[in-house]
């Protein structure tokens, strides 16, 4: 039995072997003298760094004048809510929501039967307070006569002259009176107090209306107000009385002319812009409140300001930067600017004279890029 074991054994190891010389087959190292890359894999070379060609300026003083266009809200010019001065029931309705009205025209008409008998009565307690003025007086004229005579004691003509004051406080008391009835009587009547149009009516025929009671809401329409905001870098640029023209989706290929009225102290946190308000006449009722508009604004130019071509600024994560030249590469550097034109834009802070700015072949470069600049 050992000579068959010792046979078996031999044949195990030579199966061994030859598993482990295939296995070893696929890495055994190149011949001597082996061109580079025969048996083993090649790497590739490094691509070279690319180097941008662009086109740089200098910025230039130059007087920028623009418009700047931004959206803008029309808004009634007033807006008033007329309310019940006297007390009594509604008899008369001539106007509803979307009437047009003319100052002085009466919108409503309440019950004017217990004013009308509150002015009769009025009247009637003048006419006695008179009758009883002019009776004190003619007494007070002859015991006066009879005092210089010195036929009457002082204390006699003192009650005399007492009565005919209190006479004449009368008078003026009945006629007080009487003016206040007769403004109840008119107060019963509801007139407009300009012109315009009503936006709400809040009142039926036959309510019973006290003073105080909302009847309607008037909106004066001509003109209108409009109102817009502007970056706040505009705002030393705007000058009160200045002329805006509105365009409007509404009435394509129409513009609308108005004249700033209101430039706002404040800026707004939020937005970091400045409210504006300007007057549009609006004579014959075409615009609406609530109507939107595109506002173009004229601006003052700041004379001889720095100025770079548009195609020079970059906007990248909501700030405005331009590339500048040093040595053979290029620095991104924020920019401040202001008024814009088709060709310019104006550069209030970030640059000066002496900087050589990147205006054609930047769209793809990174701060630190190399570049070659085009003959």
């Amino acid at each position: 039995m050992k000579p068959f074991v010792s046979s078996c054994l031999r044949g195990t190891a030579i199966t061994i072997a030859l598993l482990a010389s295939a296995c070893a087959g696929g890495s055994s190292p190149a011949p001597a003298g082996s061109a580079p890359g025969e048996g083993a894999e090649a790497r590739p070379a490094a691509a070279p760094a690319r180097i941008a060609e662009v086109t740089v300026a200098r910025p230039t003083r130059a007087a920028v004048r623009t418009d700047a266009e931004v959206p803008g809200t029309f808004m009634s010019f007033d807006e008033t809510t007329i309310s019940a001065e006297g007390a009594g029931p509604v008899r008369v309705i001539n106007v509803d929501e979307g009437s047009r009205v003319a100052k002085g025209n009466v919108l409503i008409q309440q019950d004017t039967v217990k004013a009308e008998l509150t002015v009769k009565q009025a009247e009637a307690a003048l006419a006695q307070a008179r009758a009883n003025f002019a009776r004190t007086k003619a007494d007070l004229d002859r015991k006066q006569q009879l005092l210089k005579d010195k036929t009457i004691p002082q204390g006699q003509y003192d009650s005399f002259k007492a009565a005919f004051d209190a006479a004449e406080a009368g008078v003026a008391a009945a006629d007080t009176a009487l003016a206040m009835s007769r403004q109840q009587l008119k107060d019963l009547t509801i007139v407009a107090p300009y012109a315009g149009v009503i936006r709400e009516r809040r009142v039926s025929l036959g309510t019973y209306a006290r003073g105080g009671d909302a009847l309607f809401v008037l909106m004066r329409v001509d003109p209108l107000k409009l109102q817009f905001e502007l970056p706040e870098k505009y705002a030393t640029r705007l000058a009160g009385g200045s002329q805006v023209v509105a365009t409007l989706a509404a009435f394509p290929g129409q513009t609308f002319t108005g004249t700033i009225r209101t430039i706002f102290p404040a800026i707004a946190v939020q937005s970091r812009a400045i409210k504006i308000e300007a007057t549009v006449p609006n004579g014959g009722y075409q615009l609406k409140p609530g109507f939107s508009a595109s506002v173009k604004v004229p601006l003052r130019s700041a004379e001889r300001s720095l100025a770079i071509p548009r195609t020079a600024v970059v906007r990248r994560e909501g700030t405005e930067n331009v590339f500048v030249l040093r040595g053979d590469t290029v620095a991104l550097v924020r920019v401040e600017t202001g008024a814009e034109t088709a060709d310019l834009i104006e550069v209030v802070a970030g640059l000066t004279e002496e900087d050589n700015v990147v205006i054609a072949g930047g769209e793809t470069l990174e701060s630190g890029d190399r570049v070659k600049i085009r003959s």
